[in-house]
């Protein structure tokens, strides 16, 4: 048995885990086959992205019914591309297939693959760069590089040769450092390489991953004033500045996961900032010098949230509850949800240190797989009384 990509062991150990279930038919109704579709993709995403800390790779690819295309490692990272079948053009009778392109997080073990020294230097160059000439967005240097790596090798998988006219739509993911690459290279798909991303059904899943861009407000400002008569007003968002809709992006974060919130206005360690008096003050002059929506301002940090923010809380008997937030800018909800204090996940510490474990703990790209997988199911499934 197989049902949406789901083999039969992987839904017993569901069933069992979460309690018995029966299918439910929702061949008419578009919703819940939306939301089907929706769950399924995210987990299946979710899964390739775990794929990529793994050895057997070849092998579970070709599970999910993927064939791996290309692979490559760096000395901070590894990525990969698999293509798998996702229906048939009954006009030119071929199949049509989906490319995705799949980056690795960080690896701080015995992976001989990985240059530690220098994947911690990369991580560490955070002050942003320019994501591409004359387009007023920053992205985390750092990420910028290793991206850069292996772009140019990559390329001709995307936009090339090597992309074959059955290939119709391209998927980029990624867990934690590797949802960060996955966004850059959407983004250098657009700019870069001049892909029609809306005929090419362009998306992007991240899980656990820091955001890496942001508006350069001082080139919008500088543009505004050299460009009066050709200015075409502020854009709303990184991902409108890039020429991608929101919904191409959906980041996926767990509740208690700091890493997400790296770098963005929901740091920690700048609301800490921001509730010190010298901090705040220290704040307020950069905003009233350099003017507001800058970096190191009250309302951001270095980065801002793109795309759909999809906030993952586990529920009562570890069941999962799901609210998607798809506004991406002054959203009191959003901010309410991925905001916190150093002292939200220090306190009580002393007494049980594996608390300010947790939000390591909760990062590991297994907990985003068994968390979206559940979803998945269930978005198929629905419990019925004995």
């Amino acid at each position: 048995m197989n049902l949406c990509g789901f083999p039969s062991s992987l839904l017993s150990s569901l069933l069992n885990k979460y309690g018995a279930v029966l299918l439910v038919d929702d061949d008419d109704d578009d919703d819940e086959n939306n939301k089907n579709e929706e769950y399924s993709k995210a987990a299946l995403t979710a899964r390739l992205s775990n794929y990529c800390y793994k050895n057997n790779l070849k092998e579970l690819l070709e599970s999910d019914g993927y064939s791996l295309v290309y692979e490559k490692y760096t000395s901070v990272t590894r990525v990969y591309i698999a293509d798998r079948k996702i229906g048939f053009d009954e006009m030119k009778k071929e199949d049509i297939v989906e490319r995705t392109i799949v980056a690795r997080g960080a690896v701080w073990g015995d992976d001989q693959n990985v240059d530690r020294i220098r994947l911690s230097n990369q991580i560490s160059k955070v002050w942003p760069t320019q994501v591409h000439p004359d387009v007023p967005v920053g992205c985390h240097t750092g990420v910028y590089e290793m991206t850069e790596e292996f772009f140019n090798e990559i390329t001709p998988y995307i936009k090339g040769p090597d992309v074959g006219e059955e290939v119709k739509k391209l998927t980029f993911c990624g867990h934690s450092l590797g949802g960060s690459i996955a966004m850059i290279l959407a983004a250098w798909t657009k700019l870069r390489l001049d892909v029609d991303c809306v005929k090419m059904k362009v998306n992007v899943h991240t899980y656990g991953s820091p955001n890496v861009l942001a508006l350069d407000m001082s080139l919008l400002n500088k543009m505004e004033k050299e460009e009066k008569e050709t200015f075409r007003g502020y854009p709303k968002s990184a991902l409108d500045a890039i020429g991608l809709e929101e919904s191409a992006l959906r980041a996926h974060v767990l509740s208690n996961d700091i890493v997400p919130r790296m770098w963005l206005s929901h740091d920690p360690v700048f609301n800490t900032l921001k509730s010190n008096e010298w901090g705040a003050n220290l704040l307020k002059w950069k905003e009233e010098t350099f003017g507001r929506r800058g970096m190191l301002t009250m309302d951001r940090f270095l980065y801002e949230v793109s795309g759909y923010l999809i906030f993952l809380e586990l529920g009562n008997d570890n069941a999962a509850k799901r609210a998607v937030v798809k506004e991406t800018a002054n959203l009191e909800t959003h901010l309410e949800r991925l905001t916190w204090q150093l002292e939200d996940f220090t306190s009580g510490a002393q007494n049980n240190p594996l608390r300010a474990l947790a939000p390591a703990l909760e990062h590991n790209s297994q907990n985003y797989v068994d968390v979206m997988q559940y979803l998945a199911v269930n978005a198929l499934l629905v419990k019925r009384k004995q």
